[in-house]
C-alpha cells in the first residue's frame, strides 16, 4: 500500500500535476454511479452501496478512461472526495460508501489512512483482534498486513461470514482485474488479518448479516482483458461491470462518450462465450448524444445463460458502416443450485396456540428457487406450514428445519413453546389519578407479573402479581401529567414455561380538568374567560359551538388561564370548553363544564386595545 501510494504520487508529479490535484469529479464521467436506495438501516445501506461499486477501476488522468491492469496510480471518486484523487483509496472507499448511506462519521469516521482509523476505533472501544475470540459480522471493516505484522496496510467491508470465509469489498484491491472495487473470499483464520473495526450501527443488533455475503463472492463479478478502449478526441468506447448477475442472465452495461455528436448508427454490445466469436446485439436506435449509457439485459437479447458458465462482452458504436469498440469484460453466472440456506432466527419462543413467522433465504442470490419444505421436528409440541408460519401446540423444545427443493440444502431453527403471553393488553386513563390496565386471560396459567416504569426512570420495576382469574387492575399511584410503561408476562404451572414478555405499552396519564371555569361579558361587549392554573399544564386549547350538544370547534391556544372572544366575524350566543394539555408528554385532560356566553358587536375605533387582544387569542387558534 506504501508503495502503491508513492507510485500514485510520483504518477501525479509526472504526467498531470494540476489535473490530478486540482481536478474535481466532475473531470470524469462516473460509470459506477450510487444508484443504492437508503433504508435508514446502516448495515444493509452501507452494503448496498458498496455493491453499486464492485468493477469500479482506477480512471486515466489523460484520457478519463479506466487503466489497464499493468498501470497504477489513476483517479478516483472516493479519494477525490477526501481531496486526494489519484492517492490509495481502500480507505477512502469505506468512507465515501458510509458518506452515501447517510452514516454519521461518529460511528464510520471519514479517514483516509488505514493505521489511522484502527486508531479510532481502538479509541472508541469498537476494535478486535483475531486473538480475542471475536467472531467478525456482516458490516465490520476488516484490516490486513500482508506481512503478518500488526500495523494496517489494507482494508474491507466485511458482507458476510460462513464456516471458515469471510466475504468482503474491498476498494483498490489488486490483481489481474488492476485496482479495482471487487468482491473477495478471505480466511477467517489468515495470518495477515490484524483485527476489525466494529461501527455502531443502528442496525447491529438486527440485521440478519448471513443474507448478504453472496453479495462479493470473490472474483465473480467481472473480469477484464487488456484490449485497447478505442479514444479519440471525439468517441471513447467504455464497458463496464455486469450487474444483476443470477444463474439464467445478466445485465450488460457499459456507455459512450462521443464529444464530437458523430453520428451512430448503430450501438450495443457483442456477446458470447468463446472470447474470438462474440455476436453482435444492438439495442435498435442512433443518436448524435454526447454522453450515452448502454444497458442491456440478457433477457432483452432473447438469451437464457447457463449456470457457472463465463461469458465476455464488449460495448461498442458503429460510424459510418466501422464498429468501435470497448474493452472485454467477463461475467460468470451463478450456480443455479442453492448452496446455503439462511433462516431469519436460530432459536425463538412461541406460546401455546400463538404464531409467529420464520423467513428464509437461498444464497447465493439469483439461484433458482423452486421452493422451500418445512418440517417440525415434533408436531406434538410446534407445527410450521409452508409459509414458515411457526404455531405452538404444547410445552416443550422442538427444531424446525427448512429444505430448499432444489439444491438440497437445509437450515434449522429451535424453537421453545412456553404458555402464551397475555393477549390485548390495553390501558386507559380511569381518571386524572388513575390508569385501568387489562388482558385476556390465558389458559392454563398460575397468574400474571406486571413489570411498570415511569418516564424519565431507567429500568422497568417488578410491580404486581395477580392470580390465574384476574384480567384487569386500577393503578392508583400515578402523578398526573407523566407517561408510564408497562409490560406483563404469564407465570406458568411449570416455571421453565413461563411466557415472553408483552409488547411494551404506554399511556400519559390526564391531568387535571380545568377547574373555576367562568366568563364575564364586558362593556364592549366581547366575554372575558378565566379558569384556574392546572399544575403541568403547559397550555390550553378553547372550543366553541353554536349549540350545546354540537359540533366544537377549537378556535384558540393560550398559554396562560385566560381568553378573551370579541367574535367579529358573527355576534351571538355561543357554547365554550376547554381542555389542557402537557406539550412535551403529550398528556390532556377531559373537557371542562360547558359555558353559555354572548357575544355582542364591538367598537373598533373605541377599543382598539381590546379588540388586538381578540385577534390575538383567536390568531393562536389558527396556528
Amino acid at each position: 500500500m506504501k508503495a502503491k501510494r508513492i507510485l500514485s504520487l510520483l504518477l501525479a508529479i509526472l504526467i498531470c500535476v494540476s489535473f490530478c490535484t486540482a481536478s474535481g469529479a466532475a473531470a470524469y464521467v462516473d460509470y459506477w454511479p450510487n444508484t443504492h436506495r437508503n433504508t435508514g438501516q446502516h448495515t444493509a445501506d452501507i452494503i448496498g452501496v458498496a455493491r453499486t461499486q464492485l468493477g469500479y477501476t482506477e480512471l486515466s488522468t489523460s484520457t478519463g478512461l479506466p487503466i489497464s491492469s499493468s498501470q497504477d496510480g489513476g483517479y478516483t471518486k472516493y479519494g477525490s472526495y477526501f481531496g486526494e484523487p489519484c492517492g490509495a483509496w481502500c480507505m477512502y472507499f469505506i468512507s465515501w460508501c458510509a458518506y452515501q448511506a447517510g452514516i454519521p462519521s461518529s460511528i464510520v469516521p471519514r479517514l483516509g489512512n488505514c493505521n489511522t482509523a484502527v486508531d479510532w476505533y481502538k479509541n472508541h472501544n469498537r476494535y478486535f483482534t483475531p486473538s480475542s475470540g471475536y467472531v467478525p459480522k456482516t458490516g465490520d471493516m476488516i484490516f490486513y498486513n500482508w506481512s503478518g505484522r500488526t500495523s494496517a496496510q489494507h482494508v474491507g467491508l466485511v458482507t458476510g461470514v460462513s464456516g471458515s470465509s469471510i466475504y468482503t469489498i474491498e476498494g483498490n484491491t489488486n490483481g489481474s482485474l488492476g485496482y479495482q472495487c471487487a468482491g473477495k473470499t478471505r480466511t477467517i483464520s489468515a495470518s495477515y488479518i490484524v483485527g476489525y473495526g466494529v461501527p455502531n450501527y443502528n442496525d447491529s443488533e438486527t440485521y440478519v448479516g448471513s443474507y448478504s455475503f453472496a453479495s462479493s463472492v470473490g472474483g465473480s463479478y467481472t473480469s477484464r482483458s487488456d484490449s485497447i478502449i478505442y479514444s479519440t478526441s471525439k468517441l471513447s468506447i467504455i464497458t463496464t461491470t455486469a450487474t444483476q448477475i443470477m444463474s439464467d442472465k445478466a445485465v450488460l452495461n457499459g456507455g459512450i462518450n462521443n464529444s464530437g455528436s458523430l453520428r451512430i448508427s448503430s450501438k450495443g454490445f457483442y456477446f458470447g462465450d468463446e472470447k474470438n466469436n462474440l455476436k453482435k446485439y444492438s439495442d435498435g436506435s442512433s443518436t448524435s448524444e454526447k454522453e450515452i449509457t448502454l444497458s442491456m439485459s440478457t433477457e432483452d437479447m432473447k438469451l437464457t445463460l447457463k449456470p457457472k458458465s463465463t461469458y465476455y462482452y464488449r460495448a461498442y458504436a458503429t460510424i459510418d458502416g466501422n464498429d468501435y469498440m470497448g474493452p472485454m469484460y467477463a461475467v460468470e453466472t451463478i450456480d443455479d443450485k442453492p448452496k446455503q440456506i439462511v433462516i431469519s432466527e436460530e432459536s425463538i419462543n412461541v406460546g401455546v396456540g400463538q404464531t409467529t413467522e420464520l423467513m428464509a433465504a437461498q444464497l447465493p442470490f439469483g439461484s433458482l428457487d423452486k421452493g422451500l419444505t418445512w418440517k417440525s421436528e415434533d408436531e406434538s409440541i410446534v407445527k410450521v406450514d409452508n409459509n414458515g408460519i411457526v404455531t405452538g401446540v404444547g410445552f416443550g423444545e422442538a427444531e424446525i428445519t427448512v429444505t430448499s427443493n432444489y439444491g438440497n440444502v437445509s437450515s434449522s431453527c429451535k424453537v421453545n413453546v412456553l404458555i402464551s403471553s397475555p393477549q390485548n393488553f390495553e390501558l386507559k386513563n380511569a381518571s386524572y389519578k388513575s390508569i385501568i390496565i387489562k388482558w385476556d386471560k390465558v389458559d392454563n396459567a398460575k397468574g400474571y407479573v406486571l413489570y411498570k416504569m415511569k418516564n424519565g426512570d431507567e429500568k422497568f420495576l417488578r410491580y404486581k402479581e395477580f392470580d390465574a382469574d384476574e384480567t384487569e387492575f386500577l393503578d392508583k399511584e400515578i402523578t398526573p401529567g407523566e407517561k408510564y410503561y408497562y409490560k406483563i408476562m404469564t407465570l406458568a404451572k411449570n416455571d421453565d414455561y413461563d411466557s415472553d414478555m408483552s409488547d411494551v405499552a404506554y399511556i400519559c396519564a390526564s391531568l387535571p380538568t380545568v377547574s373555576d371555569f367562568k366568563a364575564r361579558q364586558k362593556d364592549d361587549g366581547s366575554v372575558e374567560f378565566t379558569w384556574s392554573k392546572v399544575k403541568k399544564a403547559d397550555k390550553y386549547i378553547v372550543y366553541r359551538s353554536d349549540s350545546e350538544n354540537g359540533l366544537y370547534t377549537a378556535i384558540a391556544t393560550v398559554y396562560s388561564p385566560e381568553y378573551l372572544d370579541s367574535t367579529e366575524q358573527s355576534n351571538g350566543t355561543f357554547y365554550y370548553k376547554i381542555v389542557c394539555a402537557n406539550e412535551n408528554k403529550k398528556c390532556i385532560s377531559d373537557y371542562s363544564k360547558v359555558i353559555c356566553a354572548t357575544v355582542s358587536g364591538t367598537d373598533n375605533s373605541i377599543i382598539p386595545a381590546q379588540i388586538s387582544r381578540a385577534k390575538v387569542g383567536f390568531s393562536m387558534a389558527r396556528i
